[in-house]
């Protein structure tokens, strides 16, 4: 093919030459891109522990646990999940139970079913969840504060009474018994 720099300069006779153009190596990288994510199919079937550094849909089965504490973990409609799971953000709307541990937040769309504890500091749970286990929303820095550092009059607080199981509780009340 003919191009225009490679044609003969009409004056000089000589070719006309341009400066070589340095050659760039790239190299490989392992940064995360957008759509770095990592699929569990329906077929699927895993027992053991999961790791790694993409975001994770499971459409299928896990058993076991799930380390994903800087990336985003969604539990597809059809996923059955019997793992404690440790995510960035973690998107409920199949089947699971352990624990949820969400760095960020931890959402229970309608279709869910969740039995274990949700640990984070934002929790949606979302019209027709089904969910059973408690939910902890302190910041990370209050969680690991020793009772001996807590201030004296968190330490003072009365804490809910009852003298009959189903009876309604009360704050330092005396309760007359039947």
């Amino acid at each position: 093919m003919w191009k225009k720099e490679d044609a003969l300069d009409n004056e000089t006779a000589k070719p006309h030459q341009s400066e070589p153009k340095p050659v760039e190596k790239r190299e490989p990288t392992r940064a995360k891109t957008q759509g770095d994510r990592a699929n569990i199919g329906r077929s699927i079937t895993i027992k053991g522990d999961i790791s790694g550094d993409e975001d994770l849909v499971i459409q299928g089965a896990v058993e076991g646990s799930v380390n994903l504490k800087e990336n985003n973990v969604t539990i597809n409609s059809e996923g059955r999940v019997k793992a404690d799971i440790h995510g960035r953000t973690i998107t409920v709307e199949g089947h699971v139970e352990g624990d949820l541990l969400g760095e960020e937040q931890v959402v229970l769309s309608p279709s869910c079913r969740v039995r274990g504890n949700i640990t984070a500091p934002r929790v949606a749970l979302e019209d027709g969840a089904n969910f059973r286990g408690t939910i902890d929303m302190e910041a990370k820095t209050s969680r690991v504060t020793p009772l001996a550092q807590r201030s004296s009059a968190e330490k003072s607080t009365p804490q809910p009474q009852s003298d009959t199981v189903g009876a309604p509780a009360t704050m330092g009340a005396d309760v007359k018994k039947p």
